[in-house]
Formats: structure tokens, sequence, C-alpha cells
């Protein structure tokens, strides 16, 4: 009789870890770029023309950042991290914040000095698996602008989900 019981909680169990791995795969970046390459090009044009919506739009949404980066980063294989409301609130709003006054500082220091030609893309952290993602830690461009001098451009970390890439915020991570 108790073992009755145990079988359909353990299935239960199991069903719903299925439904949460499934939702981790099918986890996709809205208007993601093709590339980091891409992205990199999409993130110089937006400074060129000093366009603060665009250089928004290359960075992950709420939803992507809650979906994705807070439950995903973990080692893979590792059980995705669940976070109250207030905790996911806080996270966000920290992280969302700190990037909108880079971004600012971005246009105000880098922008409208195009067209700029790119000389170097390194990531001072590396590359790091997470389970629901790639990232691309600390991005540093060396650019030329349309005088001609070189420009060090240091921003935050790239996001790879199924092929597709974002910026996760533009702070210096």
């Amino acid at each position: 009789m108790i073992l009755t019981a145990t079988v359909p909680a353990l299935a239960a169990a199991k069903d719903r870890a299925a439904r949460v791995a499934q939702t981790a795969s099918d986890a996709r970046l809205e208007n993601g770029a093709p590339s980091s390459d891409a992205l990199i090009q999409r993130f110089l044009q937006a400074l060129d023309q000093k366009d603060e919506r665009a250089l928004r739009s290359l960075r992950t949404t709420e939803s992507e950042y809650r979906s994705i980066i807070l439950p995903g980063t973990v080692p893979p294989g590792a059980p995705r991290r669940h976070y109250r409301k207030d905790v996911a609130d806080y996270f966000w709003g920290v992280m969302n914040a700190k990037s909108a006054y880079y971004e600012q500082y971005l246009i105000n220091t880098a922008g409208g000095r195009g067209p700029s030609t790119l000389k170097l893309v390194t990531y001072k952290k590396g590359r790091q698996q997470y389970a629901d993602y790639t990232a691309y830690k600390q991005l540093r461009l060396v650019v030329e602008d349309g005088a001609g001098h070189e420009q060090d451009i240091r921003t935050g970390s790239i996001v790879e989900v199924g092929g597709r890439y974002k910026f996760i915020s533009f702070i210096r991570d």
C-alpha cells in the first residue's frame, strides 16, 4: 500500500523535473543576434548613432533575465535555482538600474564618434558554461573612431542561448 502511494509521488516529481528541464531547453532570447560578432557590430552601430533605444534592445529583457539567467546560473547538470519573487525583483532591479546608468555612460563617452572600426575583442574573464547558457564575461573592445583615434570600450557580459546572443548587462560584472 505504501509503495503504491510513493510511486505516483515519485512519478509526479519526475514529471515536474522534466517540465522544468524542457522549459529551460526551450528558452530563447527574443531578437538576439546570430553571433557575438553581429551583436558587437549592433552595439557599435548603436553607439555611433547615439541610439539609446537600440542599445537597450541588445540587453536581456526582464523576462529573459528571470527565466534564463537567474535560474540557470548554476553548473551544467545542476538543478536550476529558484528565487522568491522579492529576491528576483531585487536582483533584476539592481542589475537593470546599473545597466541603464552604464548605457548612458557609454552613450556619453563613446557615442557619436563613428563610424567605428573594430580592432580588438577580448573577454577579461573568458567564457563560462552554465546550465542554461554560455557567458562571455567582461567584454573589452578596441575601436578606431571616425577621426582615426583608438578608443577602449569596456562593458559587461554576453549571453548565448540556443545560438542567439545578447548582453546580460552593460555593467562590469
